[in-house]
């Protein structure tokens, strides 16, 4: 999760996909807004729909 953590102290609003094949059952507990959790094994499409929902739930950046 290091790279999770580099990414949100940049942006905290980073969207992240998390993939793991244990301690699924305490994601309700550990989870962060914005994330999504990911048991393997997953399909493919799992991951693009993840991905999709993640980026379009994301608020839009500041433009200047």
């Amino acid at each position: 999760m290091g790279g999770a953590k580099q990414a949100r102290e940049l942006d905290p609003n980073f969207p992240v996909v998390y993939m793991t094949g244990a301690a699924a059952d305490q994601w309700p507990v550990h989870g962060v807004p914005n994330s999504v959790l990911l048991t393997k094994p997953f399909a493919p499409a799992q991951l693009v729909t993840a991905i999709s929902n993640l980026l379009n739930a994301a608020p839009l950046p500041p433009t200047d």
